[in-house]
């Protein structure tokens, strides 16, 4: 009798599990939908070309493509640790959490490419699923939907396969907002302050957190206010350890900001107007730049779209905040790229894509899209 009564709460937990599974399969399709998307086409461009900007030693792997650019620093970072270059394009301009993610991988016996491509791709269908119960949580079922299928298929997703630290900055938002709203402080703490120490635009998350603790203010008792306020700070702590840690071991707390003005970022107030400023000089080095420049205008109309959406004013301003503030360092390059970490960007696209058409009509664009940028990634800096 014994063994049948315990035999109940593992049998039903089962069924729970795979219930769960189930009906969660539609978002391991589209992530594998999307990923094809680029896969598909990085083998291609690795074995016919073209080579662009890449180094002969990133075609050395099938999937080399995907493990360039900013991929090689952060390989650099979790072989070799952090150098500072004076005056020197160096790595301490990456932040750490995705390069040691990234060792723990290659500690299985992976390669650092091949780990570093199954980490972001891993990560992604984590955030995927997490982005999912957010957005349900948020804004219901079927805007859940679309959004969701919009991110895995998303024009300038190609990042999120590359040896990049999107995936995870992404899945750790969405896992700290989702936590927040069900009260679980340590968890959105964790989550939090992991996505500000593998992005800066990870501190934003912040903004969602407070309000969640904010709407919560009344049900919580003192010491569930505190975890609730340590949530609510656990990114900027994060985002404090860094230099903490670049003063330990390179003795330059300040070598972030050093290695940012050496990759031709420097944040200032006048940022913002450098940058249109600067624009057509920009465009005339750079013709690929139209593709930040577009993506920032289209960021903005979609961020629109998310307050017609009913997107909470935390939410809301967290994601004005990470597609803008980059503005401020007098450079457009890679607000595409930034603009993936805001989750509003995806509501403010859903709500658009509510008609059955313009869903089929956003769809098909981004297939198309995604495709076309991937075969770019040779020739412009994502």
């Amino acid at each position: 009798m014994t063994g049948r009564v315990a035999a109940i709460p593992a049998s039903s937990a089962l069924v729970d599990a795979v219930a769960w599974v189930r009906a969660r399969a539609w978002i391991v399709g589209w992530w594998g939908f999307g990923r094809a998307l680029v896969l598909g086409p990085a083998l291609v461009v690795d074995a016919f070309g073209p080579s662009g900007y890449l180094r002969r030693d990133e075609h050395a792997h099938a999937l080399g493509l995907l493990g360039s650019w900013d991929g090689l620093w952060y390989r650099m970072i979790a072989s070799d640790g952090y150098l500072l270059i004076p005056g020197h394009q160096s790595d301490p301009a990456f932040f750490p959490l995705y390069p040691v993610l990234l060792r723990g991988v290659h500690g299985l016996g992976f390669g650092y490419q091949t780990a570093g491509l199954l980490l972001s791709n891993a990560l992604l269908l984590v955030a995927l699923v997490a982005f999912e119960a957010l957005t349900r949580h948020l804004l219901g079922p079927g805007h859940a939907r679309r959004a969701t299928v919009y991110v895995a298929i998303f024009p300038l997703g190609y990042v999120f396969s590359m040896a990049y630290p999107e995936s995870l900055v992404l899945a750790a938002i969405a896992l700290a907002g989702l936590a927040a709203l069900h009260g679980r402080w340590w968890a959105a703490s964790i989550c939090a302050g992991a996505a500000a120490l593998a992005r800066p635009e990870g501190l934003f998350v912040a903004l969602p957190v407070l309000g969640s603790a904010w709407h919560r203010r009344s049900d919580l008792s003192p010491v569930r206010w505190g975890l609730a306020l340590g949530a609510v700070l656990a990114p900027a702590a994060a985002l404090a350890s860094f230099p903490l840690y670049l003063g330990y071991v390179l003795g330059d707390p300040l070598a972030w900001n050093h290695a940012e003005q050496a990759w031709g970022r420097r944040v200032s107030p006048l940022g913002f107007i450098r940058a249109f400023e600067h624009l057509p000089h920009a465009l005339s080095q750079n013709p690929w730049l139209v593709r930040d420049v577009v993506a920032f205008v289209f960021y903005a109309v979609i961020l629109a779209a998310a307050r017609r959406a009913g997107v909470s004013v935390p939410w809301l301003v967290g994601g004005v905040a990470v597609v803008v503030l980059p503005l401020f360092s007098g450079s457009f390059e890679s607000i595409g790229r930034f603009g993936l970490l805001a989750p509003p960007v995806f509501w403010g696209l859903a709500w658009l894509g509510r008609k059955r058409g313009v869903d089929r009509a956003i769809r098909a664009a981004s297939v198309v899209l995604l495709v076309a940028a991937t075969v770019t990634v040779p020739y412009v800096f994502p």
